[in-house]
């Protein structure tokens, strides 16, 4: 079995930054949603890009990043913060 070559923390962090990035392109489609608890309930929100990179991710329970183009790609990335967990899905 091979070693991992990337840390958990560094592949999250690498991920959120190239998503972040891609949804900043000229030509991209972006709707970044938080998900937030307060008072044990948990509430979804809009975010605008430079709030959700100048806030503590960690505050969120779940980020996603439903991202795509003019050209038609589309994709969706998911980040749990506290965990340093990440899912991709891309749809043809």
């Amino acid at each position: 079995m091979l070693p991992d070559l990337i840390s958990p923390a560094a592949d999250f962090e690498q991920q959120l930054g190239a998503c972040v990035n891609t949804m900043s392109q000229d030509d991209a489609i972006d709707q970044p949603l938080v998900f937030e608890r307060s008072k044990g309930t948990l509430h979804m929100r809009h975010i605008a890009m430079d709030e959700l990179v100048e806030t503590d991710i960690d505050r969120y329970e779940m980020v996603v990043l439903d991202g795509g183009s003019n050209s038609g790609g589309a994709w969706k990335h998911v980040f749990f913060p506290r965990q340093r967990k990440h899912y991709f899905v891309y749809e043809a």
